[in-house]
Parts: structure tokens; sequence; C-alpha cells
């Protein structure tokens, strides 16, 4: 079976977490929930549906949703 590595980020905290390259981004989420870090907030867990995105993912694209967003995102 074929891993993927990434960075699960936080603003105090962060890992390199591994897991099937197929997963799905809802299993991923299902399981990321179930973390609870020891130190500030972290890394990547759903959210309720009401919360407006700040970064809009398409299958070719990133973007930021506003220039209010703290962040910048590379150009290919």
């Amino acid at each position: 079976m074929k891993k993927i590595k990434f960075w699960l980020d936080g603003c105090d905290i962060s890992f390199v977490a591994e897991a099937p390259d197929d997963i799905t981004l809802k299993q991923l989420l299902k399981q990321c929930d179930r973390i609870t870090p020891m130190w500030c907030a972290c890394g990547i867990r759903s959210v309720k549906d009401d919360i407006e995105p700040e970064i809009i993912i398409d299958y070719n694209d990133i973007r930021k949703a506003n220039d209010d967003v703290s962040c910048y995102i590379d150009k290919e």
C-alpha cells in the first residue's frame, strides 16, 4: 500500500502525518477530528457548514476567498 506524508500545521505546533495515498478527504477529516493537540489549535479538521471558506480549492487551482486572508498562495 502506498502512503503519502504531509504536514498538519497549527500556530504553535505541527505534525508530520502519513496516510494511505487513496484515502478520501472525508476519511482523512474523520480521523484528524480525533486529534487533540497539547498546544494551540492545529491541523486539518472538519468545520460546521455555516462558516465561510477562506481558501477555495478547485481541481486545478487554489485561491484566497478575499484579500483579508493571512497567507500567500504560490503560483505554479
